[in-house]
């Protein structure tokens, strides 16, 4: 079987010089026997020379990912093995045409095109393009292997990608690049014999154990000008008969005011921040200033869902986690409204939304969990039936204790974790006005066997899922130290005003917009709110 790492997943790697191995008469006579009678039997040898050369480029391209893709050695080789490994490739093109699954099976398709993909340059990637486009009218089974192809030009040149196969590993994270008409994906994935986009999302995020995100803007690209408008030039004009979507058929709602939980604090330690009024915030949105046309202070109400991991890591410690959240209780303020919810890998809702103390303290006395963590499924649960209905008289936050390791980042989950990906959360996340405040437990020291990048992307999923909603990240070291924490998220959740805006820019067109929120006349006070929103 090939050795391959999963398709679309881009190193920062050298590539080969620029050069064209096929004559513009070799390209016709290799486009023109795509209609030709297939072969009668598979050529074995030749079968066997493409998976020998793509395994060999493979090995070699792990080695140097898993070893140190800066040392030059290793670069050398790799460069050395692309150059050999386009001129076989190119061998293969001259002598019997693009390979097929008549010619060489599926596993030597893939062969080719993973040499392709990997080690030609781009000028042959482009000039090979329509002839692989064509193939598929007659090869269906390369039509995966196209799609892969595609995107990767169309990401390189700057484009948009179509079918959402080209990922990049980055600070932690796998992040997808942005794809063109996201309502048709689907039906053009199904088309082009991928399967679905978010089966596709939870295997990169089980075989990386990395969480992913889509990523906002498209890359620049690195390229000559002169290469980037040839490759532009080529995927325009190569017909891949997909699914288009008609601008009849997009739904827009005009939801022009943008709500913004906005957090001050001092940058002066202990020193008082006071009472703000609307004059003192300005809000930019891409640099423009915007007319601020609602504002709540800090006086009006929460609602707030404390949201608890009871999953197995915690099971000794049910009782430290029952009197800290008797604590919080408390310590919140008589106008909050509050609920209890508890999770492992299904959730529990201990008590809903209620100003009435009694009953919450009442319903936490049995507080029970076992198995799993599904950390991300019972963000989405709360967020979409535990949490007040959106309103300018209450805000609305959830406060989650948690060591953040869903088991779609544990390696011997197997197919457990949440079925929301981590990239849907985070774009819900982003849609609404709700405040996620994690507390991080730290369990690294009960040691369960996991690698020390687990918990490492465990906590940078807590702090994107703060960012991306205005709240802010706290960490427990040890169950013992949540009373403190607790007591210091209600006097931040104190803070934290309501600002809106209707947007100058009135385009619904789907587009990220940077939002800055600063503080007039105040330079020892710092503004902390979500980073910006979709425009739909």
């Amino acid at each position: 079987m090939l050795l391959a790492l999963p398709a679309g997943l881009l190193a920062c790697l050298p590539s080969v010089a620029a050069q064209s191995c096929l004559s513009t008469d070799e390209l016709k006579t290799t486009l023109a026997r795509i209609s030709a009678p297939p072969p009668t039997s598979v050529n074995n040898k030749l079968k066997t020379l493409l998976l020998k050369t793509a395994g060999e480029q493979q090995e070699l391209l792990l080695k140097v990912v898993e070893e140190d893709q800066a040392k030059e050695s290793l670069k050398k080789r790799l460069r050395e093995a692309y150059q050999k490994n386009t001129g076989v490739l190119c061998q293969v093109i001259k002598e019997y045409g693009w390979p097929t699954t008549a010619l060489v099976d599926k596993d030597g398709v893939v062969a080719a095109f993973t040499i392709l993909k990997t080690s030609a340059p781009y000028e042959l990637q482009r000039d090979l393009l329509p002839i692989v486009a064509a193939t598929i009218k007659t090869d269906e089974i390369q039509k995966s292997e196209v799609a892969g192809l595609i995107d990767r030009l169309r990401v390189s040149a700057g484009m948009k990608q179509l079918f959402g196969t080209q990922a990049v590993k980055r600070n932690g994270f796998l992040v997808l690049y942005p794809i063109e008409d996201e309502a048709n994906l689907e039906a053009r994935r199904k088309q082009f014999e991928l399967p679905t986009m978010p089966e596709n999302i939870r295997f990169l995020e089980h075989y990386y154990h990395t969480p992913l995100i889509r990523a906002r803007d498209v890359p620049d690209s690195t390229l000559s000008t002169q290469l980037k408008d040839s490759l532009t030039k080529a995927i325009s004009s190569t017909d891949l008969d997909t699914t288009e979507v008609s601008e009849n058929d997009v739904i827009r709602v005009d939801s022009s005011l943008v709500n913004l939980p906005v957090s001050v604090f001092s940058n002066k330690l202990q020193a008082y921040v006071g009472t703000l009024g609307k004059d003192d915030f300005k809000v930019f949105e891409d640099g423009h200033e915007q007319q601020i046309s609602f504002f709540a202070s800090t006086a009006v109400p929460f609602d707030l869902v404390l949201l608890l991991d009871l999953s197995g890591s915690t099971s000794d410690k049910r009782d430290l986690i029952r009197k800290s959240t008797q604590r919080f209780i408390e310590s919140a303020r008589s106008t909050d409204r509050i609920a209890v919810v508890t999770f492992s890998d299904t959730v529990q809702v201990v008590s809903p939304l209620t100003e009435d103390r009694a009953r919450l303290l009442a319903s936490i006395t049995d507080m029970k969990g076992k198995g799993g963590s599904n950390i991300w499924d019972a963000v989405k649960f709360t967020m979409d039936n535990v949490v007040g209905p959106q309103s300018l008289e209450r805000r609305r936050a959830v406060v989650l204790m948690t060591d953040g390791v869903d088991g779609a980042l544990v390696p011997f989950a197997g197919a457990g974790g949440s079925k929301t990906s981590f990239a849907d959360l985070v774009e819900h996340i982003g849609k609404t006005d709700t405040l996620i405040v994690p507390i991080y437990l730290d369990t690294e020291s009960d040691d369960f066997g996991w690698d020390k990048s687990i918990y490492e992307n465990a906590r940078k999923t807590l702090t994107l899922m703060a960012q991306e909603s205005g709240g802010s990240f706290y960490r427990a070291r040890k169950i013992a130290d949540l009373n403190g924490v607790y007591e210091q998220v209600i006097n931040d959740l104190g803070k934290v005003y309501s600002l809106g805006y209707s947007s100058l820019n009135n385009r619904r067109d789907g587009t990220w917009r940077n939002v800055e929120i600063r503080i007039a006349n105040r330079p020892d006070l710092v503004a902390h709110s979500r980073p910006g929103y979709y425009a739909r």
